[in-house]
């Protein structure tokens, strides 16, 4: 093995985690090991970094350790049994406990749209806390900083949840194996097409795994959004609230009826709140973008 390598191996935990696991997964077998041998404790990015590295070599029979003793070198510190059944731990799929607990929670509150009992349960418990809001400010105005606040929170959950150099990263392996198979169908060579194939499949999984990780923020997201949405459809049908977005005097639009359907179950307030949010969500980007190298260069000092 390479010494490089094998420093990396030491150097860097989750790869070095990753090669005992497939080393020791391979030695309690037949000597190969397959992603679904590993996929209980090893992220599939850790598999794919294995086989760029050359730690993992396809075969006739499957993958191999390249070199097992100078992996076994490498990693003998490390228990390749270590944290498979830690709780908080994130699990195969890249969701931990808490996320999947915020997932069923997001699916009962989108649920509670048809459920009238629950509506008015949720609608009226954030109006506990919307409601000064509502009595100070006019309706369409309420809706538009709500349609605001709500953005900036799936902005900022999407950020911090949601690493895009991985995925970027991910989309140019994909790249590189679909040009390289190509080349190889051309000239014929079968055995390399077959490996090149193998790792095709192998990098589609980390697709999975990628667009699973992409949906993590949209959860915490609704957590937040869905409360807010069915606080304003309940507050237009509350018989203790509804005069107040009933109707109102817009600037060249004149008097509005924000109850009024547009277009199938689409309201005027809905319609209202889905422009704010787009128009919020294009100028956050934008802000983004200009603070991101600065914030980069002032880290970067330090």
């Amino acid at each position: 093995m390479d010494e490089t390598l094998q420093e990396s191996l030491e150097a860097d935990d989750a790869l070095g985690r990753a090669a005992a696991v497939a080393l020791d997964r391979a030695e309690s077998g037949d000597g190969t090991v397959a992603w679904a041998d590993v996929s209980d404790a090893v992220p599939a990015e850790q598999w794919g970094r294995l086989l760029e590295t050359g730690v993992l070599v396809a075969t006739d029979a499957g993958f191999v350790v390249d070199d097992p003793d100078a992996v076994r070198a490498a990693v003998e510190d490390i228990d390749p049994t270590a944290g498979e059944t830690a709780e908080d731990e994130a699990e195969p799929d890249g969701w931990s406990t808490a996320d999947k607990l915020a997932g069923v929670a997001a699916l009962g509150l989108m649920a509670s749209y048809q459920v009238p009992v629950a509506k008015e349960t949720v609608g009226s418990t954030a109006h506990l806390l919307l409601g000064p809001v509502e009595a100070a400010l006019p309706f369409g105005a309420t809706v538009a900083l709500l349609a605001v606040a709500t953005t900036l929170v799936s902005t900022t959950l999407r950020r911090r949840l949601l690493d895009e150099n991985p995925q970027e990263e991910l989309k140019d392996r994909m790249n590189t194996v679909k040009e390289r198979l190509e080349a190889a169908r051309e000239r014929g060579d079968d055995e390399a097409v077959e490996r090149l194939q193998s790792r095709q499949q192998e990098l589609m999984l980390e697709q999975m795994g990628a667009m699973k990780q992409m949906i993590r923020p949209m959860v915490y997201a609704m957590l937040v959004t869905i409360p807010v949405f069915l606080w304003i459809s309940w507050l237009t049908v509350n018989p203790a609230a509804a005069i107040t977005p009933a109707a109102q005097v817009l600037p060249l639009a004149g008097r509005v009826v924000w109850t009024a359907r547009l277009v199938g179950p689409l309201q005027v307030w809905t319609v209202w709140y889905i422009a704010w949010s787009v128009l919020s969500g294009v100028a956050g980007k934008r802000v983004a973008k200009k603070v991101s190298p600065v914030v980069a260069d002032y880290r970067s000092s330090f």
